[in-house]
């Protein structure tokens, strides 16, 4: 962790619970090895939030562009790492499969994009394919309440709100050792999206006892 991250995970931490109320649940869950943390995403909040919600330092991978001026040293020193804009689906996979095999703990949308209207959007299959060859565990992870504060149609977040950030039981990749590969992959997406509907089940019916 750079010093810079260190600061600016302190800093997260202290504007999400002041201003959002942020309240973190599953940490039991967390993995100390390489993992890759799949949240479902409807905010620009979301990155930082799962961030500061994390055990350690945790790496995401950001447009190449971003890095062209003093404003890539500074989200480098944050853990980001550059994707070119038109890079396939293999060539992020490969940027990612590096990042975990390191150790590191890499969050990665599934759904690909920004939610429209807060429901998990359909799983993209490339999460399945990343587990088997990084050799890793996906966590499943349920975001509460950033879309609330800053959705897609509104230009800035509003300055108080409720969040919540919760860490499920890890799918790990050991669990489809000897299933063909294509069929493996289809079963990892599909548990994940299972995962994610019983996080925020679990959440909105009181979160009582520790998540699934």
């Amino acid at each position: 962790m750079t010093p810079l991250y260190f600061i600016g995970i302190c800093l997260a931490r202290f504007v999400f619970k002041l201003f959002y109320r942020m309240k973190v649940y599953g940490r039991i869950h967390y993995r100390k090895e390489g993992a890759i943390l799949a949240p479902n995403h409807a905010s620009y909040l979301d990155p930082p939030i799962v961030a500061a919600a994390s055990v350690g330092s945790v790496h995401f991978l950001a447009r190449e562009t971003l890095f062209r001026s003093w404003f890539g040293k500074l989200i480098t020193a944050l853990n980001a790492h550059p994707v070119q804009d038109q890079a396939n689906n293999i060539t992020v996979i490969k940027t990612l499969c590096g990042l975990l095999k390191k150790g590191y703990k890499v969050i990665f949308f599934p759904e690909g994009a920004r939610s429209q209207d807060n429901v998990l959007s359909p799983i993209k299959p490339g999460i399945g394919m990343l587990v088997l060859l990084s050799k890793t565990a996906v966590i499943p992870v349920h975001i509460h309440g950033t879309f609330d504060i800053w959705p897609r149609t509104q230009k800035r977040p509003r300055l108080f709100g409720k969040t919540a950030v919760i860490f499920g039981s890890p799918i790990d990749w050991k669990d489809y050792v000897g299933v063909e590969k294509s069929t493996a992959r289809t079963l990892i997406v599909e548990r994940l999206e299972k995962s994610l509907e019983e996080l925020r089940t679990w959440y909105e019916a009181g979160a009582r006892g520790t998540p699934p």
